[in-house]
């Protein structure tokens, strides 16, 4: 066996409640480019998604991660 598909191999998929749509907002440009700076160690979206669960106490569904 050399290569190809392997059974059990790759990661598992997100259960539905959890898997992450597309969402287009407008923001100020000051805010659009602090999000998009490339020094910065998170991407946008983690760092909206930190922010809003922080601020609002969210918590995913069924608690899951």
């Amino acid at each position: 066996m050399s290569g190809g598909k392997r059974e059990g191999a790759g990661r598992k998929p997100a259960p539905e409640h959890l898997k992450k749509v597309p969402y287009n907002t407008k923001l100020p440009r000051w805010l659009r480019d602090w999000l998009t700076d490339p020094a910065r160690e998170a991407s946008g979206p983690v760092l909206i998604e930190e922010a809003l669960r922080k601020v609002h106490k969210l918590r995913p569904p069924e608690g899951e991660a």
